[in-house]
């Protein structure tokens, strides 16, 4: 993870799209593996390792994103592609070591940290079990690819390792747009009517979900799958064509029911992942081009399952007819912020349609399957694939708001709501009584002494939230800032204080006095006859040293 600024030459940067932007912030508040998009490809068959080798060579070659690295320039955020270079796949001989250590090499891989600024950004290993079983280990930072680039890359691949194979070089689909025009692409203004829409849709939005239970502390991410059964499935199918919903409407309506079930909120925000691939130039483009949607659903009284659909087929046509970069809403409609949490919504949907069958390496039978890092990007995720062997319902909770057995309770009822939910004329089931569920509570921040620390953090705030006066107890995003100015925060703090402060600790001390006070117990001790001036120009000198180690 980048945790400081770098001292670079700005020539071959390259600006950082808005996906790419908003998921380095989530990455300052949740480090560790949870961005990382590792894949287990099982090859059963006669294999040939060096054009397999030399097909990933050609692959990373062909697209910049995955030649990318990210650093911080003063309080930017940039990017830089790495030329091309010769691509290693190292080889481990699993034959003589017993069953399961192929399991457990692969978790290493993909909860191994990657250098964002360093790179490569992409890893791969082979793994060897028989002369003709092997499995290839792939691990990508989401910060270059999302689930479009998996389609395109493992295409592309089967290409390359056919024209290696036979001595040829491999023709891939040429770019129609070079790297930087994809990111500017992106990074157009929202128009106006975009912006209204969500500032009207989010302005009164509920506070954020709290799922009830209390896991033992040190529990930790999880993930619970579920299989519906062929008839339930038939079922939710024809639910939808009755209401002219989709199967994603469909689960998702159900996913939102459960939320109120549980939870007793009647009014739920749920994020949910979107591919902006709109345009013809990303078609075979590999890089981050996923948005997250916060969608909407109310279920006020006792409303029918019908009235529920409806609302939720409303909000995501109208949720998708006005994408734009999440940030964006995050900045428009200024929700409350809090370390380790989305600030717009804590439950997320997603689902995958049935996939094309994975694409051969020469006589190989391929299977592909995603590796759970065992670390959950949000509170509550449910995320639904349709398989060659049915519906496949995949729970990824955080430990701190659920326990396995909870995850396997969620996961019980979301099944008997599908099969009760997709009865012609069904209604909501009742609330829970408010004993059941888990108050929300917001601590109450301590007062703090404004001293003269205070003060200059003070200042830093009032020049770059351009306000009149900021008082101890005023809080950053309160007063408007959101998270592209804490990095000119972050950046001034240092260069006037000398003091290294996280995202994280801006995000977990929001007001000057707890920010203050957060910096004034980390500093090192003063000793007797020590210059506070000098120490700071010492820190200040110690925070470059470590930011030009990074790059």
């Amino acid at each position: 993870m980048i945790d400081g600024a770098t001292e670079v030459d700005d020539g071959d940067l390259l600006s950082v799209s808005p996906a790419q932007e908003s998921m380095w912030f989530a990455l300052q508040l949740t480090p560790g593996p949870a961005y990382h998009v590792p894949y287990r490809v099982r090859l059963d068959g006669p294999l040939d390792p060096g054009a397999l080798r030399a097909a990933l060579g050609d692959l990373v070659a062909h697209h910049d994103a995955l030649r990318a690295t990210f650093t911080l320039t003063g309080t930017e955020l940039r990017q830089r592609v790495r030329p091309a270079s010769a691509f290693t796949l190292p080889v481990t001989d699993l034959v003589a070591l017993p069953p399961g250590t192929a399991t457990a090499r692969a978790q290493e891989l993909a909860r191994a940290p990657f250098d964002l600024a360093g790179g490569p950004l992409l890893r791969a290993e082979l793994l060897r079990s028989a002369p003709d079983r092997h499995e290839l280990i792939l691990v990508i930072h989401h910060l270059v690819f999302d689930g479009g680039s998996a389609r395109v890359f493992f295409a592309q691949l089967a290409e390359a390792y056919a024209a290696r194979a036979a001595h040829r070089t491999p023709q891939l689909p040429p770019h129609p747009a070079a790297y930087p025009d994809l990111i500017d692409a992106q990074r157009t203004r929202p128009s106006g009517a975009d912006l209204a829409y969500w500032r009207d849709r989010l302005h009164d939005a509920p506070p954020p979900l709290t799922l009830p239970g209390s896991p033992a502390p040190g529990t930790p991410d999880g993930l619970h799958r579920v299989r519906l059964t062929p008839d339930l499935a038939d079922r939710v199918r024809a639910a939808g064509r009755r209401h002219r919903c989709t199967s994603f409407m469909t689960m998702l309506a159900a996913f939102a029911v459960l939320l109120r079930t549980h939870t007793g909120r009647t009014d739920v925000v749920i994020g949910s992942p979107a591919a902006d691939r709109r345009r013809p130039e990303t078609a075979h483009a590999v890089g981050l081009f996923v948005n997250m949607l916060p969608l909407r659903v109310t279920m006020t009284g006792t409303p029918a399952f019908a009235d529920v659909l409806a609302g939720v087929r409303d909000a995501v046509l109208d949720g998708f007819d006005h994408q734009i970069p999440v940030e964006d809403v995050v900045q428009e409609t200024g929700p409350a912020r809090g370390a380790g949490r989305s600030p717009l919504f804590q439950a997320v949907f997603w689902l995958h349609p049935a996939q094309a069958e994975p694409p051969a390496l020469g006589d190989c039978r391929t299977t592909v399957e995603e590796i759970f890092t065992g670390a959950a990007k949000y509170d509550l995720t449910l995320g639904v694939r349709e398989t060659p062997d049915g519906t496949v319902c995949d729970f990824f909770y955080r430990g701190r708001v659920l326990d396995p057995a909870g995850a396997d309770r969620l996961a019980t009822a979301y099944l008997r709501l599908l099969g009760a939910l997709t009865s012609p004329d069904a209604v909501l089931p009742g609330l829970p009584t408010p004993a059941s569920t888990a108050a929300t509570t917001t601590a109450t921040p301590v007062a703090e002494p404004a001293g003269p620390l205070a003060g200059r953090i003070a200042e830093v705030w009032r020049e770059v939230l351009d306000v009149p006066v900021v008082g101890p107890q005023d809080n950053f995003f309160d007063l408007g800032g959101h998270s592209r100015l804490m990095l000119r925060v972050r950046g001034l703090l240092a260069e006037r204080l000398g003091a290294e402060v996280s995202m994280l600790d801006l995000f977990d001390h929001p007001t000057v006095a707890a920010l203050a006070g957060h910096l004034a117990a980390t500093a090192p001790p003063q000793t007797s006859g020590d210059d506070p001036a000098e120490r700071r120009r010492a820190g200040a000198l110690r925070l470059r040293q470590a930011k030009g180690q990074q790059e």
